[in-house]
């Protein structure tokens, strides 16, 4: 099985599941429950494709604090290698706030004070050494990191979440992009002609393209393929994290072998299961949960329930 190399910015969420979310002044709601996980686009991706199995490495800065010992200790819980993670400042927090009403999310975001990642910092033998980088900015950092995968004979994975000139930018140097809704429609608008769109993209440089639609589906477009694989339908607690949970997913059928449909009807899975959990990291099946519910709609749900109270534990005794 291929190995994956990231380079993000993990981050601490603390979610707070709402009955409902006000948006009247003075207004209160029902806190349902919460819970203290690690969050970032990349990072999560990286707990994900390490729940599911996979073998992989995070590479960036966290904060030299607590938070960041928690991130590092939780990496470590989904085998993720972090002897490449650098410390300094204070990791980036965020409050996280989720209903049963809209199924959102709305973030309330504090920065890091960690330096930023420099060119200098990368150790281009380690990442040499992986087949997958994923990537979430495009920045100096990132374009020499795909030079050196590339270099190496391995491919770019990006994270497109929001639209940004920057990424059409990289597109050249990325093999896979994995869009979000959001993304799509800043190109596209309400266009439902997914396929000729996705198209348009390839032409810039990735060579498969793909598009996450919520609970309706994902899109992916290949050299001589494309495939609208459907939603799922569940019982949601929570939606943070889906997307980023989504690229884990994709990640490991990519680096498990599965070809381009799979890879998205899989994906689709895990993401829908990883909603019935609040968080990124809680409600994230293993790969045998995943097949099961793929093939029969229902599954085990003991490794989730386990990673629940493992995250209210954590908290208790890290930041209580």
């Amino acid at each position: 099985m291929k190995s994956v190399v990231a380079f993000g910015t993990p981050c601490i969420d603390f979610l707070v599941n709402l009955d409902h979310l006000p948006t009247k002044k003075d207004e209160g709601a029902c806190i349902l429950q919460t819970s203290w996980q690690g969050g970032g686009k990349v990072s999560s991706a990286m707990t994900a494709f390490g729940q599911l199995g996979g073998k992989g490495s995070m590479t960036g800065i966290i904060g030299a604090d607590s938070f960041g010992d928690f991130l590092i200790h939780d990496f470590n819980y989904y085998n993720i290698d972090t002897s490449h993670i650098l410390r300094d400042g204070t990791t980036s927090f965020s409050v996280v706030l989720s209903d049963h009403i809209t199924h959102g999310r709305n973030i309330l975001h504090m920065r890091t004070t960690a330096r930023a990642y420099a060119v200098e910092d990368i150790d281009e033998a380690f990442i040499a050494g992986h087949d997958i980088l994923h990537l979430e900015a495009a920045n100096p950092v990132s374009h020499r990191l795909a030079d050196i995968i590339h270099a190496a004979g391995g491919i770019v994975v990006f994270d497109g979440d929001y639209f940004l000139e920057t990424t059409q930018q990289m597109l050249s140097k990325i093999d896979m992009f994995i869009g979000s809704e959001f993304y799509y429609t800043s190109l596209f608008g309400d266009s439902t002609d997914y396929e000729a769109n996705m198209q348009k993209v390839r032409a810039l440089g990735p060579s498969t393209v793909v598009f996450t639609f919520g609970d309706k589906g994902s899109a992916v477009k290949w050299e001589g393929g494309y495939y609208f694989a459907p939603g799922y339908k569940v019982k949601v607690v929570d939606t943070v994290g889906a997307g980023d949970v989504y690229h884990g997913a994709y990640l490991f059928a990519l680096a498990k072998g599965m070809e381009p449909a799979q890879c998205a009807q899989f994906s689709n899975a895990v993401a829908a299961i990883k909603c019935t959990g609040i968080g990124g990291r809680a409600g994230v099946p293993d790969y045998k949960m995943t097949m099961q519910f793929m093939e029969t709609g229902t599954y085990d749900r003991s490794l989730i329930e386990k990673k629940i109270q493992r995250y209210q534990n954590l908290s208790k005794t890290t930041f209580v």
